[in-house]
């Protein structure tokens, strides 16, 4: 669970900076399954120095975000939890749910936390990922969840719904477990409940994921939780944060039972192919025809994806033969304005105006790339899945097609996880979205002074 923060703020202004040498600790919130009421594990919560106005990881992070501490800060969290949960003994047949900050996730250990997370290798560990800059660099993102994989960690994605990227990014990260925002336990059900709700079940019908209720504080909520399909719980009903009990060594048991909530498969997309098109071309017959069909069909999608609402991704490549013009720019922008990403692959041109468009990726693609003979267009929402993949005809094998309408190899696909596959390999390659001051190389606390 975590806390919501306004925009980031400018470096410094009004807002005090983390003293050097603060410290933080963790306390620890009960998750149960809900059907029984039984302990499955816990969240780690940070908080700073007890009375004083650090105590709020809130105002930790306020301040982390204004002067580009966030890393240093998340290292500090999650170290704290991981101590705690080992001094406690916690048993590895309870799970230990750990916030990372997607900005976070590539930051290399801090010296001395090499040794907690090898001793931590016997925990059985859920990484939380937050919903803020899910979007800001997604390539990082997906690298980062496939380390944590490695691991033989499980993942959960927090306050889903709170966000529109949390709802667009679940079907590639594919969480093990996806955390509703607790608005949804504690408020009256709205359109957008619904929205997220559909999402969300769809989500975990594909894939297995448990849905996870926060804010339970009474039986009320308990009864819409368990309405909305939530395997499993936490709140005040269960519990309030505190420290960890002491564990006896001999309550050590194994992990949890297939019949448990938390027996879900670790899974994650990592497609073989280099480019969208020789993906879906090894994986099935492809089509020819003039750019002018494909063209028409790319239309037809653009305007599918403005309709499918604000949790879609749109990736696009146009290939080396034609320019990134000034319409197609301005049809990206206009898509992010109404989607959670739109990431727009070219030559060198009006596509490297993207850089610094809130929610569009603008990227450069060289002559010698293979990526360079494709036009595609890939849509990905919850409930509309799609794509129109194709690459340029050699001119030895085009025959004598018109030169000003040149023929094209192309797959319409709606296969959702060929489709997935395919928008995976451009996510991978997306660079990120310039952000606020503290997006740079990270400083320790109390090295710099708000002015």
């Amino acid at each position: 669970m975590t806390t919501g923060h306004a925009s980031p703020p400018e470096r410094g202004r009004g807002i005090p900076e983390i003293p050097a040498g603060l410290t933080v600790r963790s306390v620890y919130q009960p998750v149960v399954d809900l059907s029984t009421r039984a302990l499955v594990g816990y969240e780690a919560l940070a908080r700073g120095p007890a009375g004083t106005e650090w105590e709020s990881p809130a105002r930790l992070f306020e301040s982390a975000r204004a002067y580009g501490t966030v890393g240093q800060l998340d290292w500090m969290c999650r170290i704290s939890a991981l101590r705690g949960a080992l001094e406690a003994r916690l048993p590895p047949s309870l799970q230990l749910f750990v916030n990372m900050e997607p900005s976070a996730m590539n930051i290399a250990v801090p010296p001395g936390g090499a040794d907690i997370l090898a001793a931590a290798s016997r925990l059985s560990i859920v990484v939380e990922i937050t919903e803020r800059d899910l979007l800001t660099d997604p390539a990082a993102l997906l690298d980062a969840v496939e380390r944590v994989r490695d691991r033989r960690w499980l993942i959960a994605v927090d306050d889903v719904g709170a966000e529109t990227a949390s709802l667009a990014l679940l079907p590639f990260i594919r969480p093990d477990i996806i955390k509703l925002d607790m608005s949804f336990t504690q408020q009256r059900a709205t359109q957008d409940t619904a929205r997220v709700l559909a999402a969300v079940a769809a989500e975990s019908d594909r894939t297995g994921a448990v849905v996870l209720a926060e804010g339970i504080e009474t039986e009320a909520h308990l009864l819409l939780a368990r309405e909305m399909g939530a395997a499993l719980g936490q709140g005040w009903l269960f519990g309030a944060p505190a420290e960890l009990p002491l564990h006896e060594p001999s309550s050590a048991a194994a992990p949890p039972a297939v019949d448990s909530p938390l027996a879900v498969g670790v899974t994650h997309r990592m497609p073989l192919a280099t480019t969208p098109f020789g993906l879906v071309a090894a994986g099935g017959s492809t089509r020819r025809g003039r750019v002018s069909l494909i063209g028409t069909m790319i239309e037809q999608f653009a305007l599918d994806a403005t309709a499918t609402g604000p949790s879609t991704i749109v990736l696009a490549t146009v290939p080396h033969l034609y320019e990134v013009d000034q319409d197609q720019m301005d049809r990206a922008v206009t898509l992010a304005s109404s989607g959670a990403l739109v990431a727009l692959f070219g030559r060198d041109g009006n596509v490297t105006t993207a850089l610094g468009v809130p929610g569009l990726h603008g990227m450069s693609v060289d002559e010698s790339d293979p990526l360079s003979k494709e036009l595609s267009v890939i849509v990905v929402s919850p409930h509309f899945t799609a794509a129109v993949i194709s690459a340029q005809v050699p001119l030895d094998d085009a025959g004598d097609a018109d030169p000003d309408d040149p023929l094209f190899d192309y797959r319409l696909t709606y296969d959702r996880n060929l489709v997935l596959d395919a928008a995976t390999l451009l996510l991978r390659r997306t660079t990120p979205i310039p952000t606020e001051p503290g997006s740079g190389p990270l400083p320790v606390f109390g090295s710099r002074h708000s002015g």
